[in-house]
């Protein structure tokens, strides 16, 4: 006979998995995406002053290019893969393009291992 005023009974347990590599593609993807607002912020400062537009683009490109090594590794990705990557940062819109596509392939392992995306990147 059970209690119907009783607590349901629910696993409350650590639910995310041990993935090697995870908490390397969880700590690039927040570079990455600090990377692309800061690229979309040299977009919307360009017109009204040059000389911060040319600093702004020099951090976006060092966070970019630490969080793609950084996912990179997580991900399992060789060598090779990784040069092609950092070449492609130096093309400006397949960089920003790059940046987008290596953050969604980064959320979809993230989700996978029980963490959740926001805006931001991944949290426990």
């Amino acid at each position: 006979m059970s209690n119907p005023y009783e607590a349901p009974k629910a696993q409350v347990g650590d639910t995310l998995r041990d993935d090697p590599g995870i908490e390397e593609v969880a700590s690039g993807q927040k570079l990455v995406i600090y990377a692309i607002l800061v690229y979309l912020a040299i977009i919307l400062v360009r017109g009204a002053v040059g000389p911060i537009a040319g600093v702004l683009a020099i951090v976006s490109l060092v966070l970019s290019l630490m969080g793609i090594l950084r996912i990179s590794s997580g991900l399992g990705y060789g060598t090779g893969t990784k040069v092609v990557l950092v070449i492609l940062m130096f093309v400006p819109l397949v960089g920003l393009t790059t940046l987008l596509v290596l953050n969604a392939k980064a959320t979809n392992r993230l989700r996978e291992a029980g963490y959740k995306v926001g805006l931001l990147g991944a949290s426990r």
